[in-house]
């Protein structure tokens, strides 16, 4: 008979790391605080968006964050909080695109308010 004193620690070894693991997983605090955050950066890109051009990152915000509050509700923590740090990301693209669409929508209205003004200029010109 062959004894192998390593295979009679192995498995009390891997159960001690598997209640660890589980561990960990349940010491995760709710993402409150996170939540609120792509909350509110998510109402800032709707805000900055108007009713421009659909932006696909605010689509993708918008359902990150619907599947964190529904982690959240599963009492996933985890996935929770990496959804609603990816629904804030998405959220402030958003808001970035909507806000340049803006600022290049103002300056070609003062290009437009320019030119009428040259022309209506060259026109009184004797």
């Amino acid at each position: 008979m062959h004894h192998h004193p390593a295979r009679g620690t192995v498995r009390p070894t891997l159960a001690a790391l598997a209640l660890l693991a589980l561990g960990a997983c349940a010491s995760v605090p709710p993402p409150t605080a996170q939540l609120a955050v792509s909350t509110a950066a998510l109402a800032h890109a709707n805000a900055a968006t108007g009713q421009g051009q659909p932006q696909p990152e605010l689509a993708l915000a918008r359902d990150k964050l619907q599947r964190a509050n529904q982690a959240l509700a599963d009492k996933d923590h985890l996935a929770a909080g990496r959804l609603a740090q990816q629904a804030q990301v998405d959220a402030l693209v958003a808001e970035s695109r909507g806000e340049t669409a803006k600022a290049r929508r103002a300056a070609q209205e003062v290009q437009s308010a320019g030119q009428a003004l040259t022309d209506e200029l060259a026109r009184k010109k004797p």
